[in-house]
């Protein structure tokens, strides 16, 4: 048994609670005040002077790398930062090497998650590019896997078999889109990408998955268009009723930072017109979710031509900080922020009833946030082995003060207080 000492953002206002956590890391029990006797035969965890517990961020969409990639990052260094960055739980994409499509790949990156993973995590997996739907039905069986995708434009046209593979197997799971359609999408210059990948190569691939949808059925999918960069994408996929997200760099930086920082602010979909990114801002409380799309790569890949270098931005760490950032700005109110990094991505994952909430059965991961502290961005510190981010030095206000995982103390002012991995399958949480 463990006991936390909270001052929690609860019922729609901030709240003294003693909650009492059991050995599996669910509530047992919560009291409205402050209980410190029940602390004498239990561990006692206080974290009533960092700031506001809040329900735990979740991070729909991470790219921890590993496997062959591990040199980029991987499920130690990723899901630490993750934990700093006050996310309880990611959800890894499967864009790795190998890719993770087929039965043997998942067991090995099931593996490295589980020796290696500080936050509760779920798996993404991808659609074989053969189409083999007896392949793709093995997978999405497992519980650990929560989401299929994130589907590239050059994989679109396997969202049938995906459609099919779901039907046979009689789950319902998330199908997370990359809006992009191959047809409209080519490569110009730095500051410019944003013309040769235009808002109609986003729309054309929404369009094209609901046309899909319509086609093949699809009622047990949950379409999930992921990190959109501009408000039409938006409005559309909430026409079709898609879920949708967007990533912190389409809320702060432009086409101007391409243009400056090159290779650093390189990423996919483009950073678009500044006129575009002050919209963006003004329509985020219509978003499901806020995700980090932290995409990290190894600096020297960062540092050749334009044209050459790999798309990616590695955010995790300061992602949710951004967000909190927009609170003091009078951009969102707290309960927005709330929204978007947990009860949203929460709520996609249908895990929304038992997560992060202040009552008995509710899964104890939460996130202590301090609105008012300042912090200067600083990418050396991160745990990320992607050491450079384009909002090096940038000063924001709303620190992530602790992380809880299942009870358990993960992250406190920014140290890993555990030695060993704290992760398990969220799959496997949801049906304890």
């Amino acid at each position: 048994m463990r006991v936390l000492l909270l001052n929690a953002f609860f019922n729609g206002r901030k709240e003294s609670l003693t909650v009492v956590v059991n050995e599996h890391g669910f509530v047992s029990k919560v009291k409205v005040g402050i209980y410190k006797d029940l602390c004498r035969d239990a561990e006692c965890v206080d974290l009533t002077a960092y700031g506001l517990a809040v329900p735990g961020f979740i991070d729909l969409h991470a790219h921890l790398r590993g496997l062959d990639l591990s040199y980029k990052e991987d499920e130690i260094s990723g899901s630490k930062a993750a934990a700093r960055g006050g996310y309880t739980a990611i959800i890894d994409m499967p864009n790795t090497i190998p890719r993770i499509d087929h039965v043997k790949a998942l067991e090995l990156k099931l593996e490295r998650l589980s020796k290696g993973c500080f936050v509760d995590f779920g798996v993404s997996v991808a659609p074989p590019q053969s189409g083999d739907i007896e392949e793709l039905r093995k997978l999405i069986e497992r519980p650990e896997v929560m989401v299929i995708g994130e589907i590239f434009p050059e994989d679109l046209h396997l969202l049938q078999v995906v459609i099919k593979a779901v039907e046979v197997t009689k789950v319902r799971k998330v199908v997370m889109i990359h809006p992009e359609s191959v047809e409209f999408v080519d490569e110009c210059e730095k500051g410019l990408r944003w013309i040769c990948r235009p808002l109609e190569a986003e729309v054309g691939a929404i369009s094209f998955v609901n046309k899909i949808v319509e086609q093949y059925g699809g009622s047990r999918l949950k379409i999930h268009v992921t990190h959109v960069t501009n408000p039409m994408s938006l409005i559309y996929a909430k026409h079709f009723g898609f879920t949708v997200d967007t990533a912190p760099h389409y809320i702060y930086l432009s086409s101007d930072d391409e243009f400056e920082k090159g290779c650093i602010a390189k990423v996919n979909p483009p950073l678009r017109h500044s006129t575009t990114r002050d919209a963006m801002q003004y329509y985020i409380k219509y978003l499901d979710a806020v995700a980090t799309d932290h995409a990290p790569h190894s600096i020297a890949e960062k540092q050749v031509q334009f044209s050459k270098c790999p798309s990616g931005i590695s955010s995790i760490e300061i992602a949710s900080s951004l967000v909190l950032n927009l609170v003091s700005k009078g951009v969102i109110e707290l309960q927005d922020a709330i929204r978007l990094l947990s009860i949203g991505p929460a709520k996609i994952l249908e895990i929304g009833e038992k997560w992060g909430c202040f009552k008995p059965k509710c899964i104890a991961s939460y996130t202590v946030i301090n609105l008012d502290k300042e912090f200067t961005i600083d990418s050396s510190k991160f745990y990320s082995k992607a050491q450079f981010t384009p909002y090096e030095g940038m000063k924001i206000r709303g620190v992530v003060e602790a992380t809880i995982v299942r009870g358990t103390l993960a992250q406190l002012d920014g140290e890993i207080m555990t030695a060993k991995p704290l992760g398990k399958p969220l799959g496997d949480l949801i049906w304890h």
